[in-house]
């Protein structure tokens, strides 16, 4: 099998910097599947029956001493990976102590963006370095409360009346996959890895269906990426064929090395709907 390249050049470091942080995640993952234990739900009544996200509506059991020692390890690694904002990290890694990894969690879990950028000005840290750090401090654990319902989302007969929203965290995807075989649909949630089965034809932000509105556009000599457009609502959604090159791929970095096609998407007019 050939090993798909990007089409275009991206910033030096930049794919490899998300590498190294997914190798961090997963064993992290490793570590605190041991240590992490949450309990399992009905995901398919919970989320019919009140219409929003699983982990918006049961306790994730996410305890503040397990994050804070995430946290400090993200820290350490951010340190080693990024010594050009080693005193930004240093910063941060001072009041770590004066954290409240309760609150944090919770205002995480619901989206309280306002809580994060008080704690920004507080702490006088970037706003987005602050919540870039403690998301991907929190993923290893996303990701290990997403593991047991991984089955339910991959049957065909699955239906989620948000399809563009992970049905277990409640994040935005912003890339799916043509499975190598059968080119069945998967939404991808770069948060806690979930897959979820989405229809073929079917824009997931406005649900348009018909054909003449629905298409796919690809840059010359990759076939493995594609954009899903819709000209209804001007929607485009990242797309790896993975009929292209006969295999799967690793979805998270799929999604940042593919950045370039989100520009082509936003040249044209097209949007993600992230600010919907």
């Amino acid at each position: 099998m050939l090993k798909h390249e990007p089409p275009v050049e991206l910033p030096e470091g930049y794919v490899d910097f998300f590498k190294a942080l997914e190798s961090w995640q997963n064993e992290e993952v490793i570590k605190h599947r041991k240590l992490y234990t949450p309990a399992k739900h009905d995901l398919k009544q919970i989320i019919t029956s009140q219409k929003n996200p699983l982990l918006t509506q049961v306790k994730p059991q996410i305890d503040a001493d397990m994050l804070k020692d995430l946290y400090t390890r993200l820290l350490d690694f951010l340190l080693e990976q990024r010594p050009e904002i080693q005193e930004v990290i240093k910063n941060i890694s001072s009041q770590i102590d004066q954290m409240d990894f309760d609150k944090i969690s919770a205002s995480f879990i619901q989206s309280d963006m306002e809580y994060f950028e008080n704690l920004a000005v507080q702490m006088n840290v970037s706003y987005d370095l602050l919540f870039f750090s403690i998301d991907h401090a929190i993923r290893p654990l996303l990701r290990i409360f997403a593991e047991p319902y991984s089955q339910d989302l991959s049957d065909d007969l699955f239906y989620w009346e948000f399809p563009a929203i992970c049905p277990v965290c409640g994040s935005k995807s912003h890339i799916c996959r043509l499975n190598a075989g059968d080119g069945q649909r998967f939404m991808f949630c770069d948060r806690c890895f979930t897959e979820w089965h989405v229809r073929y034809l079917y824009c997931v932000y406005c649900g348009n269906d018909q054909a003449k509105d629905i298409y796919y556009l690809n840059v010359e000599n990759d076939d493995a990426y594609k954009l899903f457009l819709c000209n209804k609502c001007k929607g485009y959604l990242k797309t790896y064929d993975g009929r292209s090159l006969g295999k799967s791929t690793d979805l998270f970095i799929a999604n940042i090395e593919s950045v370039y096609l989100d520009m082509l998407a936003q040249e044209k007019g097209y949007t993600n709907h992230d600010n919907d």
